[in-house]
C-alpha cells in the first residue's frame, strides 16, 4: 500500500468521523457533550483538511468518499454504544497511522501523523471518561 492509498483510506476514515460526530453532537445528551462531541468533529474535519492537501501534494486526486464507519456508529440506539464504537474507531485511526513506514514521509507529514496520532489518543481518552 502506498503512501498516498493509506491517506485515502484516512480520509475516508476522518470524513466518517466528521459524519457520525455531527449527528452525535446534534444528539447529544447535554451541553458538555455536544461541546465534546463538537470539539471531537472539529479535529476530524481539520486531519481531512491536512490529508486533502498532501495527498494533492503528491499528485494524486482526494477521494469524494465517506467511510462506512459513519453509518454504523449512527445506527447505533444509545450514545453510551455510539461512544463505545467511537473510540474503536479512534483506535483503528492510531493503529493506521503507526503502520505508515517513517521512510516514506515527509518531514512535514511526519509532524501531521504524530499531531493526528497524539489528538486521536487524547481523544479516546476523553472518550472512555463519559462511557465510565
Amino acid at each position: 500500500m502506498t503512501l498516498v492509498d493509506r491517506m485515502q483510506e484516512l480520509l475516508e476514515a476522518e470524513r466518517a468521523g466528521v459524519k457520525c460526530l455531527d449527528a452525535m453532537a446534534d444528539h447529544a445528551a447535554d451541553m458538555g457533550r455536544k461541546e465534546l462531541f463538537t470539539l471531537f468533529r472539529n479535529d476530524e474535519g481539520k486531519f481531512c483538511a491536512g490529508l486533502f492537501g498532501f495527498i494533492q501534494g503528491r499528485g494524486a486526486v482526494p477521494t469524494k468518499n465517506v467511510g462506512a464507519f459513519a453509518d454504523k456508529v449512527i445506527a447505533l440506539p444509545t450514545e453510551a454504544e455510539q461512544v463505545a464504537l467511537l473510540v474503536k474507531g479512534q483506535a483503528w485511526v492510531v493503529r493506521k497511522i503507526d503502520e505508515i513506514p517513517p521512510a516514506e514521509m515527509s518531514a512535514a507529514e511526519k509532524a501531521f501523523f504524530a499531531d493526528m496520532r497524539e489528538v486521536h489518543v487524547v481523544n479516546i481518552e476523553k472518550c472512555k471518561n463519559l462511557v465510565q
